[in-house]
């Protein structure tokens, strides 16, 4: 199919730059609305437009210029497998994956700056509580969901917006960096740091609470000794934010709490550590004029809530199955207009 350039975004995964920052060639991929961009061992390359897209999008003619000098980038990176690049006004988060026939690169389209609060398709009182004073003594916020649904987005909006909020130092560790939080967020500030290897994690961590931290960052827990320096830091005062791959929100906690055993810690730490969890989904609704981002999303929050109580009492008993009633009602709550008030 031949392609056009479509009318760009403000979607935060599928965006743009501005044309005046373009110039020739170079502007054909910033204005390709794709969040998924494909790079084959033979030379082609196709797109989709949304993480949920089934669709193969075949790039013809021109825009085959431009994926020869991004191939040409991304072969200067020999020996990693995922690293973040920002090329011809887009940033990417490259996957590179073997196969049969050589070499794929699957790039994903990052943001980078954090979302607004406000546009990450959560409901208003989610957000308000996400904002409150009451994770302020510490906790473990998780964001869990599949790939591509959107946790990282998330993790980097709540962070901005409290440090806006509240103030105070965050520090990140993260592989790769993908959306831009380093700097000044109103009175806060936030330092972002890399991690080479994801077995690096955990002594990374417990440099970062070195550096007097309010909040910490940790990208994605991958490792058992990563998931055991954030549950510890969650349970000492410290405002901890992740993200995880999981299904839903037990089996979220199911997998942590593996890692925490496998690290030789009691798995009760959790009913101590967590702050909230939150499982989300997105897909992208077709709008006139660009691809529109929809969040669903189910939340649990402990921090706040009239039944932390007996939330953290299920949590440190492994009785993840008993919080499904919780979820319920707090998706009522939060997530259903008019039906809010305080009861959280």
């Amino acid at each position: 199919m031949h392609l056009t350039p479509p009318t760009p975004t403000d979607d935060a995964v599928i965006s743009a730059i501005d044309p005046a920052e373009a110039d020739g060639a170079a502007s054909r991929l910033a204005f390709l609305e794709f969040s998924d961009l494909y790079l084959e061992p033979n030379g082609a390359a196709w797109y989709k437009t949304a993480p949920d897209d089934n669709v193969r999008n075949t790039l013809e003619g021109p825009y085959l210029e431009d994926v020869q000098y991004l191939r040409e980038q991304l072969l200067k990176h020999v020996g990693s497998v995922d690293f973040l690049m920002d090329i011809q006004g887009v940033r990417l988060r490259v996957q590179c994956i073997s196969t049969v026939d050589g070499d794929v690169y699957v790039c994903r389209r990052a943001a980078k700056t954090p979302m607004p609060v406000e546009r990450l398709g959560y409901p208003a009182e989610l957000i308000k509580s996400l904002l409150s004073d009451a994770f302020t003594g510490g906790g473990l916020i998780l964001f869990t969901g599949a790939t591509g649904s959107g946790k990282s987005t998330s993790l980097a909006s709540i962070l901005a917006a409290r440090l806006k909020l509240f103030g105070g130092v965050a520090w990140t560790a993260e592989n790769p960096v993908e959306t831009l939080l380093h700097g000044t967020h109103g009175s806060g500030v936030c330092y972002q740091t890399e991690v080479p290897r994801d077995e690096d994690f955990g002594m990374a961590i417990q440099r970062m609470l070195r550096g007097a931290p309010n909040i910490i960052v940790i990208g994605e827990i991958r490792s058992a000794k990563a998931a055991a320096q954030a549950v510890l830091a969650g349970t000492s005062g410290h405002l901890v934010l992740s993200t995880l791959h999981a299904n839903d929100i037990q089996s979220a906690l199911h997998r942590l709490k593996s890692m925490l055993v496998h690290e030789g810690l009691d798995g009760a730490f959790l009913g101590d550590a967590m702050g909230a969890v939150l499982h989300q989904s997105m897909s992208y609704a077709r709008a006139p004029d660009r691809n529109r981002r929809v969040v669903t999303v189910s939340p649990l929050i402990v921090a706040g809530s009239r039944n932390a109580t007996a939330i953290r009492a299920h949590m440190r008993g492994g009785e993840f199955h008993q919080l499904s009633s919780e979820i319920e009602r707090q998706k009522r709550v939060l997530l259903i207009p008019g039906q809010a008030g305080g009861m959280l």
